[in-house]
């Protein structure tokens, strides 16, 4: 029993031995591995070292940098924020004033229109003004114009009176040699006339102002520049002369107050009746 113990005692004393050994190879097979491998690993803990403290460094002046420019940032941040609320400030001011602006437009538009209103209300009164003024001009002119014509008529008769009050004179004076005449006859003026009485043919001078034919071109009428107001009234027979070379004899046909029309008696013609030719009652 004993023996087998020490048996097995020695064949685990040797199976710990080679297993001993194996792990002895082992570490010193590793021990040299975990050497290379911690001088590596030495090596790039310095280097990261160096890394670190130069990405320390670095860091620090980023920070420093970030510092500087988040300071600079934050300054123009809040000079940014004080403009943007002056800014505002004076949005607010500019609507206000533009709000102000548009009342005060709108309280323009409304005088504007008023004013135009008003406008257009004294242009009508302008224009209704100048046709009234222009109607009042026409009936002056007008007026005028028929002043002018009644003081022509008016002078035309006071001449005509004036020529009529010389006849009148001319008149009475024949009336009264007339009176005398029939007294020394032995006739009383105041008899009545039995019969009709013919119309006194007077002196009367005149020329002839224009020569033409009738429509029917078959006899020649003469205008003359006597009429009614000298004495020439209607079958009145005159004669047209010129120099002491008798023309023809007509007879008046229309009567006027300053002139009258006479048909030429053909078979009295012994010329050609031109204008200013002469005509009388007597030759």
């Amino acid at each position: 029993m004993n023996n087998i113990v020490s048996k097995i005692l020695i064949v685990a004393n040797l199976v710990f031995s080679l297993c001993f050994m194996c792990f002895a190879g082992a570490v010193f097979t590793f021990q040299d591995g975990w050497r290379d491998k911690a001088n590596k690993t030495q090596e790039q803990l310095t280097s990261a070292n160096g890394q670190v403290s130069q990405l320390l460094g670095d860091k620090e002046l980023l920070t420093t940098k970030h510092a500087k420019e988040f300071g600079d940032e934050k300054a123009r941040a809040n000079k940014a924020e004080a403009k943007v609320n002056g800014l505002d400030l004076n949005l607010k001011q500019a609507i206000g004033n533009l709000t102000n602006a548009e009342k005060e437009r709108d309280k323009h538009l409304v005088d504007l229109q008023v004013a135009q209103q008003e406008m257009q209300a004294r242009q009508t009164e302008t224009n209704d003004a100048r046709a009234e003024i222009k109607r009042l001009r026409d009936q002056n002119n007008e007026a005028i114009a028929v002043r002018r014509g009644l003081e022509d008529e008016n002078l035309e008769m006071e001449g005509a009176i004036a020529e009529a009050g010389t006849r009148e004179v001319q008149f009475l004076k024949e009336i009264t040699h007339l009176n005398e005449l029939l007294r020394l006859n032995k006739i009383d003026p105041r008899d009545p006339v039995i019969g009709p009485v013919p119309k006194v043919v007077e002196m009367v001078d005149g020329f002839v102002v224009e020569s033409r034919k009738n429509s029917s071109r078959s006899a020649e009428l003469v205008q003359i520049s006597v009429g009614s107001d000298d004495g020439v009234f209607k079958h009145m027979k005159m004669t047209v002369y010129r120099d002491s070379n008798f023309l023809a004899t007509i007879q008046i046909t229309e009567v006027y107050p300053d002139k009258a029309v006479g048909l030429v008696i053909e078979e009295t013609r012994s010329g050609t009746i031109e204008r200013r030719d002469n005509v009388t009652t007597k030759f």
